[in-house]
């Protein structure tokens, strides 16, 4: 192929597709707008589902799967491995769905390598990138979109989010204190590798890049210094803690298709909790009620410290993860463009992005546990009322393992 000269392949495949647009076109009734075009890649979220007429899933605090699946059209081209002479993109191999190419010259970004009379032009392509790969947090991989495994690497892009807190002073065991209150930096969400190059963090995924995924509580939202929500509201791309991606050649219906799990960690989904349980003189006298602020919102009078009120505010909540596709590579931070309160692909339009899939969302319940059984996720304790104190011994008793059913 060279850049004046398209594929044979090419030509054919929009030829055909205009002719059936045609035909659709001209079969429709009058006054009745023409369907929808099939998106090119049919997206669904395969784990946990919603299910119409019954109960929201519950999921525990961590340890589900998240579960997708990515139906490539019919009307794809093919599939371009990142290098001859392989055929088809086997273990630690990178594949590109290409739906299509305007130039018929494949001039795919890296790892793919170029024909030589493609070398220099800019990416033209519409394509589905993915790595047949698995990663886990804290272990070297290197099979990966070569861009997005350094930006994951680089925890000034990919890491956690740090909130100033408060730290209370340490009793030295004679009625003064060893070390006095002082400010402190917690970090909230899972564990992101620091600058190991282990594709987990978050942003755009290293083994499947166009893949768009959000969650509207905890720490993939975006705050200010003061934890106040940033405004217009943005979203971080979760889709960075992929576990594992994989494909279908051809499955039965002649599609391709991609499929990408997530093992989640715990405090991904889970919401940001500033806390002080040490209200009124100090301590030990905190006899005031505790006071907390959750996901940036007001501070709040609670009725116990957050050792025992954040499960139940937890348990409480319903989450909603959001996901969709892009050509190329996905945004790492979206804002709400359009300000319909929602980041979604319509925002991902307006930046820019071309969405080549149907977005998809799937709301869930969690169960938190207590404190002693799982700790506490994405707490952060800040002193509210300035009397130097905001944290509140929690005993945890010991006891033997049981059965419990799951909840409702």
């Amino acid at each position: 192929m060279n850049a004046r000269c398209p594929s044979k392949l090419a030509v054919a495949v929009t030829a055909s597709l205009t002719i059936a647009a045609l035909t659709a076109q001209a079969a429709q009734p009058p006054g009745k707008p023409p369907p929808k075009p099939e998106a090119l890649v049919r997206l669904s979220i395969e784990a946990p589902q919603n299910k119409k007429d019954l109960p929201t899933p519950r999921t525990y605090s961590s340890g589900w799967v998240l579960a997708l699946k990515l139906e490539a059209s019919a009307s794809a081209l093919g599939i371009a491995a990142s290098q001859a002479p392989m055929t088809f993109p086997g273990t630690h191999d990178t594949g590109y769905v290409v739906f299509s190419d305007p130039d018929g010259c494949l001039a795919l970004p890296p790892p793919f390598v170029r024909p030589e009379e493609c070398v220099g032009l800019p990416t033209d392509e519409t394509y589905l990138e993915f790595t047949n790969d698995v990663d886990q947090v804290g272990q070297p991989d290197y099979a990966s979109n070569p861009e997005r495994a350094a930006a994951l690497a680089d925890p000034a892009q990919s890491g956690a989010q740090t909130f100033i807190g408060w730290e209370d002073p340490v009793p030295d065991g004679n009625g003064g204190f060893s070390e006095p209150g002082h400010p402190a930096a917690y970090t909230v969400g899972p564990a992101t590798g620091g600058t190991t190059a282990d594709g987990v963090g978050y942003g755009a995924d290293d083994d499947l890049p166009g893949l768009v995924l959000f969650s509207d509580t905890g720490p993939g939202r975006t705050f200010n210094a003061d934890y106040s929500p940033v405004a217009p509201r943005q979203l971080r791309n979760l889709a960075g803690f992929l576990s594992l991606v994989g494909y279908t050649l051809r499955e039965p219906g002649g599609k391709t298709t991609v499929y990408a799990s997530m093992l989640v960690p715990y405090g991904l989904v889970a919401p940001v909790m500033f806390a002080d349980d040490c209200v009124g003189p100090g301590a030990p006298f905190c006899t005031g009620a505790p006071k907390y602020r959750l996901d940036g919102g007001p501070v709040t009078v609670g009725t116990a410290p957050s050792a025992q009120s954040y499960p139940d505010l937890f348990d409480a909540r319903s989450f909603v993860l959001r996901a969709f596709v892009v050509s190329g590579t996905a945004p790492s931070v979206l804002q709400d463009a359009d300000g319909d309160g929602d980041v979604d692909a319509g925002d991902a339009t307006l930046a820019g992005y071309r969405v080549i899939s149907s977005e998809e969302t799937v709301t869930l319940r969690q169960y938190h546990d207590t404190v002693c059984a799982v700790g506490l996720a994405n707490v952060v304790y800040a002193d509210f009322d300035g009397n130097g104190s905001a944290q509140y011994p929690y005993p945890c008793p010991a006891g033997p393992g049981q059965i419990t059913p799951p909840p409702d």
